[in-house]
């Protein structure tokens, strides 16, 4: 009997997105090649705030995309230890003014069968015991979300790869730096490797449209410019004296989370305030208030210092939707980028199935976005304009 021999397939990209890609590809027996120019779970992932939610994830259809992502981490962990890594902590918000919007979001968001509902101040204090909550603050308790630590988890999803016989490269061997199309298209990499598939898929995150074929631009908001939306502030604070806050906060000035150590803390307008050209001293003065709004926010941080901060890119579609799907006039080439790349990795619409069912590739599920139309890309000799992204 003849036997076909298995697809071969690259994965660009090693953070949470191209780790979750290359253990399912490599789980249907196909044979992968992840690559990666640092170490796993490095880069932008490293960094990321892992939220896992679709609270405010509009339209309809990008909404049940990131609920059914986060069923699906609820549905790997048990079998990847998930202990390590799956935090589903629940979420309380609180807003003191401007209520309105909390208020319509909850009842849209319940509308939608997502769990979700207004709790007043004295439950949101039992709820969340570390939580300093103004007495005339108005809440919500969104049970089902939490955040993951990806570390841990990335580290584990490589190794099942591997174990499924997944080719790893890092460093030099794993710097993609040329992408051609073709009947088999070909990488190449920064230790002159060659490297042909049947199929390729870029998860490079920021990188992708220097990744792409020359036959298009990937449309992702310019991340290296001054005053771009692409860079946010990332602060990291510890140590917290217990009972620090076990769920995800977030009130109108601060985004906060447990993190091995103390805190993980973004906020809204320092991710305006920043970019990759911030002066240093700039970005320790918001290092500063941001730990500041924390310690007005919960409990346990009067021995916390800034351990960490980094200005992390994150990769922004120009249109806010994810970009997953083939690359127009490219058999072969996937690409997989989002800024919901967290919450979206478990999930079932990413690039495997179009590999493993091509007779499917080109027919979204109701319900989701799978496929990427060919008016999303520009052609290579031309770039298009960021449009707003709703942050």
């Amino acid at each position: 009997m003849h036997h076909m021999p298995p697809r071969r397939c690259v994965v660009i990209g090693a953070g949470v997105i191209g780790a979750s890609v290359a253990a399912a590809l490599a789980a249907s027996n196909m044979r992968v090649t992840l690559l990666d120019q640092d170490q796993p779970g490095r880069a932008t992932s490293r960094w990321s705030f892992a939220w896992l939610n679709s609270n405010d994830k509009a339209p309809r259809p990008y909404h049940d995309l990131n609920h059914a992502g986060m069923k699906a981490w609820a549905e790997l962990a048990p079998d990847l230890d998930g202990d390590a890594w799956y935090r589903p902590v629940g979420h309380v918000e609180l807003a003191t003014k401007d209520t309105a919007e909390l208020e319509a979001r909850v009842k849209r968001l319940t509308g939608w069968g997502y769990p979700a509902r207004l709790v007043d101040a004295a439950e949101a204090a039992v709820l969340e015991p570390a939580l300093r909550v103004p007495p005339d603050a108005a809440a919500a308790f969104f049970p089902g979300e939490g955040y993951l630590l990806t570390e841990p988890l990335i580290a584990r999803l490589v190794a099942r790869a591997e174990s499924l016989g997944a080719d790893i490269r890092t460093g030099e061997p794993g710097r993609a730096t040329g992408l051609e199309p073709g009947a088999a298209p070909r990488v190449r990499t920064a230790a002159g490797a060659v490297l042909e598939a049947d199929d390729v898929v870029c998860c490079a995150g920021r990188w992708t449209p220097a990744l792409a074929p020359a036959l298009v631009t990937v449309p992702l908001i310019a991340w290296d410019t001054r005053g771009s939306a692409a860079p946010g502030l990332v602060v990291r604070v510890g140590p917290v004296t217990p009972p620090g806050p076990a769920m995800v906060v977030h009130t109108r000035e601060i985004s906060l989370r447990p993190h091995p150590g103390g805190l993980h803390l973004e906020a809204p307008d320092a991710a305006d305030a920043v970019d990759l050209h911030t002066p240093e001293a700039e970005l320790n003065r918001w290092a500063a208030e941001l730990l500041r709004r924390a310690r007005r926010t919960v409990r346990g941080l009067d021995d916390a210092r800034v351990a960490e901060l980094k200005v992390c890119v994150r990769p922004l579609p120009a249109d806010g939707q994810s970009i997953v799907g083939r690359l127009p006039g490219a058999p072969g080439i996937y690409a997989a980028v989002t800024h919901s790349g967290v919450t979206l990795a478990a999930a079932r619409f990413l690039p495997h199935p179009a590999i493993l069912y091509p007779e499917r590739a080109e027919v979204p599920r109701p319900g989701t976005r799978t496929t990427s139309p060919p008016t999303r890309y520009a052609p290579a000799r031309s770039r298009p304009r960021p449009g707003p992204y709703p942050r």
